[in-house]
């Protein structure tokens, strides 16, 4: 067998299946790079340089500089003793020395070797080994990146400076009822296959609930009505469950290129409520094309988690209060009961897209791969991400549940019913955009409640009848 991987597929199809088919089976197919390889120059990597994103957990920079790789660029990031952040290249601008061992100063990081100093926007501050009335500071220009602090997260900006856009505030950053509690977990592999996950929702049927453990709520397994919508900046899609007599319409949601949130964790579905909002809000970041790490919120409080189920203080650096997320579990705990962290690293550094064989429940992921890839070759082009007005600081997101009452009547095609629920329950949130905080949540909580009396879903309804496959 000969020629590249296409034709070694089509050739195996042809070859009789026995005791030594996985000969036909054993090679394997490069990464796809134009969505996996994110250093500078690359197409994903110039793509992911129109965008704000975090890139370290406030706490974790402290009165010493910490070493950082985003995107495959080597940084250092610190606060100066008067309070400013500062994310710089890592090595010296004079001899290379790397300014992790730099000494922080009220106003900028002083290299250890010769004492040049860097103020946090990369300008030269002093060289003191050089003549007093040197030049050499004014011709320097040391790489920096601008950075903003916001609840507990550092967030960066690595493009073009005139390409920057405003720093991006959606609404479930500010929810009522809802404290944020950073977290941030490494994965040895590439992002792509990390942030696929909030588009694959039929994942959590098997490996949350029916192929080992119940990691959540048996709610979680049983199989929804999916449906991907595209909208101008993301992807969301609707999870819609039957549970007893009860239907949840769940809306999950990834805002390009890799921002997403869940709703709750601990949703059983038993009672009626509307509108709840994220449990977690989260970024996967890549450090270069073989490292990532998820960088988040975990979001508590009786607006996301009214039973009180979720545990702070198992949430930080490596650690968050749900299981399969992280490495720290031992190797049997991990095969008997494997999650998110175990089926994404396991695919391998870069996962391999051209040897896999994608199916209907895929949808999801084949729209995110190609939307990405349309932005990727729009930057490349000169064409800007969309991005938020200035003045926006409440940007709307659809994650959401809500859990009605609607009994299944006899002869009834469930399916139709809670088609015909979910997009009642989209219509009431997507009417919302043009409105903006309490205005919008009082909006949508309004009309997804009046829902609850609409006579389309009341018990004296006439049933739904089957739809007709197209």
């Amino acid at each position: 067998m000969s020629g590249d991987y296409q034709s070694i597929r089509a050739e195996r199809r042809n070859q009789p299946m026995g005791p030594n088919h996985g000969y036909y089976l054993a090679g394997r197919p490069p990464e796809d790079p134009e969505l996996t390889h994110v250093g500078p120059g690359t197409p994903c990597g110039e793509y992911w340089r129109r965008f704000w994103f975090p890139v370290e957990l406030t706490e974790q920079v402290t009165e010493l500089p910490r070493r950082l790789r985003i995107l495959g660029e080597d940084l250092v990031i610190f606060r100066t003793r008067e309070g400013e952040y500062g994310l710089l290249h890592l090595h010296c601008s004079h001899r290379n020395a790397s300014l992790e061992f730099g000494i922080v100063e009220a106003d900028g990081l002083r290299c250890c070797y010769h004492g040049w100093k860097y103020a946090p926007d990369g300008t030269v501050l002093e060289t003191p080994g050089e003549p007093e009335n040197s030049p050499i500071r004014h011709r320097i220009c040391h790489g920096a990146y601008p950075v903003i602090e916001y609840k507990g997260l550092l967030f960066a900006y690595m493009g073009p400076p005139d390409t920057r856009p405003p720093f991006p505030v959606y609404d479930t950053f500010n929810w009522p009822g809802h404290d944020l509690v950073p977290y941030r977990i490494s994965y040895p592999c590439n992002w792509l296959q990390v942030a696929e996950n909030t588009m694959d929702p039929i994942h959590t049927v098997y490996l949350h609930t029916r192929v080992s453990n119940v990691q959540f709520e048996p709610t979680w397994g049983v199989t929804p009505l999916i449906r991907f919508h595209n909208a101008e900046r993301s992807l969301y899609s609707t999870l819609t469950y039957r549970w007893g007599d009860n239907i949840w319409v769940r809306t999950q949601e990834t805002v390009f290129p890799s921002f997403s949130g869940v709703g709750a964790f601990w949703e059983d579905a038993a009672r009626e409520k509307v509108f709840f909002r994220s449990s977690i809000t989260k970024w996967t970041v890549p450090l270069d094309d073989t490292n990532c790490m998820i960088i988040a919120w975990r979001h508590f409080g009786p607006g996301i988690d009214p039973d009180g189920r979720g545990k702070r203080d198992e949430v930080g650096l490596e650690s968050v209060d749900f299981e399969g997320q992280t490495e720290q579990r031992t190797y049997l705990q991990r095969q008997l009961t494997p999650g998110d962290y175990e089926a994404q690293i396991s695919q391998g550094l870069i996962s391999s897209h051209a040897a896999e064989n994608l199916g209907v429940t895929d949808q999801g992921i084949v729209m995110l791969r190609r939307r990405l890839r349309e932005g990727i070759r729009e930057v490349g082009e000169g064409i800007l991400p969309p991005r938020p007005a200035p003045e926006d600081t409440d940007i709307p997101l659809y994650i959401q549940d809500t859990v009605y009452t609607i009994p299944l009547l006899d002869g009834e095609d469930d399916d139709a019913l809670k088609t015909a629920v979910t997009d009642a329950v989209m219509e009431v949130v997507i009417g919302g955009d043009a409105l903006r905080g309490e205005a919008r949540r009082t909006f949508i909580e309004d009309g997804l409640r009046a829902l609850k009396s609409d006579p389309r879903f009341a018990p004296d309804r006439a049933p739904y009848p089957a739809v007709a496959e197209k």
